[in-house]
């Protein structure tokens, strides 16, 4: 099944008598890359502005694959959890994490050092 965004596949493994479901995301890879370039260029994604210059609050600093939202919820991080400071701070730890870290478009610690 591939409905666009998440594509599903059943596999029948013979030697183990088991069936097998398996989701991947067919723009992940795209994505993933993308954010891996920019990284490269810490110039290339400005803050999104102040209101007063026609932008919005806050900067970008990730972007998720949905499969890898799905895979970090499956590793126990609770980011759709319903108060938004554990949910904020479960998104950092996944980011920081070795699974999160391809995410990111710029570090989330950039005085460290």
């Amino acid at each position: 099944m591939n409905n666009g965004i998440v594509k599903s596949e059943l596999f029948f493994q013979e030697h183990t008598a088991e069936l097998v479901h398996r989701t991947t995301q067919p723009t992940e890879d795209l994505i993933l890359t993308r954010n891996s370039e920019l990284r490269k260029n810490v110039g290339a994604i400005r803050d999104l502005g102040s209101k007063s210059e026609g932008g919005t609050w806050g900067r970008q600093v990730a972007s998720i694959p949905f499969i890898k939202l799905q895979e970090a919820v499956k590793l126990g991080y609770d980011i759709f959890c319903k108060d938004q400071k554990i949910a904020s701070k479960e998104l950092f730890r996944y980011l920081n994490s070795e699974e999160g870290k391809p995410c990111l478009i710029r570090d989330l610690n950039p005085n460290k050092g």
